[in-house]
């Protein structure tokens, strides 16, 4: 979840003209993308809603999450995702599928913290809301510009956390973890990257209008939206983290 978003790759090479189809058949719009995107984010939310209903209920149940559902949705999730990157064409499939799978994924892993933390589910999603739509205010209105300084920026800084993530993760196996659970630092660290994942969506946005503006294939509605949703999963991810960090 903390990689930089590789959907936007595809998208800067079509703004490059690799996949630059303008003028044959239909072609992207704004308004095609924007409904997509909340159609997708809409059915991550409602399997999501529905996914946790039922892991909470297990975990009432049985003292364990259902770990078939968790981790099979992650790694299908995760197949889907690589399929729409190499084959944007096939996105207007993929792109729902993937919604369906990482919504019965958050589903899960969201229960786990609703049982801990009573209510955080609600906030952490509000919270994130909040957070997609003041960016996209701040990226409309031209308060931050994603100049060529900016995007290498947040690129770079994203790239440092997955790095960082993925050595916290083989440290954790071996019971050495990098990064602290609790504590002012931990606090920290879950702002900056919070904040990094905020900018990712501003460089989601404009590649977006740069995409419709290039007049791409009509499939890359699809794309866009699959793109701008991972982005938004893992920002959510990231302020529940935050979340059960104030407790």
């Amino acid at each position: 979840m903390a990689l930089n978003n590789p959907a936007m790759g595809v998208l800067n090479r079509a703004a490059e003209g690799a996949y630059n189809f303008g003028g044959l058949g239909q072609v992207a719009t704004l308004s095609g993308a924007t409904t997509k995107s909340i159609l997708l984010v809409a059915l991550t939310l409602v399997v999501g809603y529905v996914s946790m209903v039922y892991s909470l209920g297990y975990i009432y149940a049985n003292g364990a999450i259902p770990k078939l559902l968790m981790y099979g949705s992650l790694i299908a999730a995760v197949v889907v995702a690589l399929v729409t990157i190499f084959k944007p064409n096939a996105a207007p499939f993929s792109a729902p599928a993937y919604a369906v799978l990482e919504g019965g994924a958050l589903g899960c892993l969201s229960a786990v913290f609703e049982f801990k933390y009573p209510g955080i589910v609600s906030t952490a999603v509000m919270s994130t809301f909040v957070v997609v739509l003041s960016m996209l205010a701040l990226w409309k209105f031209r308060i931050i510009v994603p100049t060529a300084r900016f995007r290498s920026i947040v690129v770079g800084a994203t790239a440092g956390v997955a790095v960082l993530y993925l050595i916290n993760m083989i440290g954790s196996l071996f019971g050495f973890p990098l990064l602290p659970r609790t504590g002012a630092l931990s606090i920290i660290i879950s702002l900056v990257v919070c904040t990094i994942a905020a900018f990712n969506l501003v460089l989601d946005f404009d590649m977006i209008e740069q995409s419709v503006n290039e007049g791409l294939p009509k499939y890359f509605e699809y794309y866009c939206a699959f793109s701008l949703l991972v982005t938004i999963c893992w920002l959510y991810i990231e302020i529940l983290n935050l979340l059960s960090k104030r407790e």
